[in-house]
């Protein structure tokens, strides 16, 4: 004990205890954000403010001695607190409404088996061979507690009788218009309202489903099944893009693809792997967007999925 005595500079058991106390406090306080924000915009945030910080340290007259820039960026730094605020405040709002309720030692969330993907699957077919319009989103990585909260809760099994029964559009059901939400393999919520998406890109065509469609999963990591109720049409939105025209076995072959374990567990990936994958992933959307500005088609992957369409050209669905 003496070695940890003197690294922490402290004389006694007691004053031991306290600064390990201390410790997991702010551990535990910083898992608990990093928990929170995963699989949310708000660790790209995250990233960004980090590498502000590392700049900020770098422009320093020890090191790169930009004296213009290490200027402005103290300017930033002396109002971080309120910029912070600013940009995290939907997620510090849902944290403090979690606070109360959430275990102390809570883990991560459960992810659907491919049974509850294959009632969903089942349940978007029935809709579309009918043409009743639905929204289903289904919960992965980030909470969607905030939806669940602002929608009727329901908490059951979720069956493809049950999705389908959600979305029957007859005046006594005001369930139907809104969105499920689908969380640990049960249905959360009906009659939730998804935000819409602001990408001026995406195709003026699209009704107001597609877009909250697009617009959740802007802001999470969530997938989004959306049945248009004009054409019969089924989509998946997922990281901003939307997949249009899927049959049952292109729906599945995503939606598994998605939620695997092994994609899990990839996007899972150390803070180092993942802010090189987003700046990699810039980068290619960059050069991609540079080269195929006319591309207004579709195209199916090999692996039977489908490929995201250009947001400038969306199809004809609407919801």
């Amino acid at each position: 004990m003496e070695p940890f005595f003197d690294i922490f500079r402290v004389d006694s058991g007691w004053q031991a205890f306290f600064v390990v106390l201390d410790l997991a406090i702010v551990y535990y306080v910083i898992y608990r954000v990093l928990l929170l924000i995963k699989g949310t915009r708000a660790l790209q945030m995250l990233f960004g403010l980090i590498f502000i910080l590392i700049f900020f340290y770098l422009s320093q007259e020890d090191y790169f001695h930009l004296t213009t820039t290490h200027w402005v960026i103290d300017i930033f730094m002396a109002n971080l607190i309120i910029i912070v605020v600013i940009i995290f405040q939907e997620d510090i709002r849902r944290a403090l409404a979690q606070f109360g309720r959430t275990p102390l030692l809570g883990g991560g969330r459960s992810y659907e088996e491919t049974s509850v993907l294959e009632e969903v699957i089942k349940a978007s077919v029935m809709l579309s061979n009918r043409k009743v319009g639905a929204l289903i989103a289904i919960e992965r990585e980030a909470d969607l507690s905030h939806f669940v909260d602002e929608g009727i809760a329901i908490d059951a099994v979720a069956s493809k009788d049950m999705l389908f029964t959600i979305f029957l559009p007859e005046h006594q059901n005001p369930l139907h218009d809104g969105a499920v939400i689908v969380r640990k393999g049960r249905v959360a919520a009906a009659g939730s309202f998804l935000p819409l998406t602001i990408n001026p890109r995406v195709e003026k065509s699209l009704g107001t489903r597609h877009r909250a469609a697009i617009g959740l999963t802007e802001d999470t990591d969530a997938a989004v099944v959306v049945v248009s109720e004009e054409t019969g049409r089924i989509s998946v939105a997922h990281e901003g893009e939307l997949y249009s025209d899927l049959d049952a076995n292109e729906m599945r072959a995503f939606l598994q693809r998605t939620y695997s374990s092994r994609h899990l567990r990839r996007r899972r990936g150390n803070l180092l792997d993942r802010f090189r994958s987003e700046l990699g992933a810039a980068t290619e959307t960059t050069l991609h967007e540079d080269d195929n500005t006319d591309d207004t088609t579709s195209s199916k992957s090999s692996d039977g999925g489908s490929t995201p369409e250009s947001k400038s050209n969306q199809p004809k669905n609407s919801s």
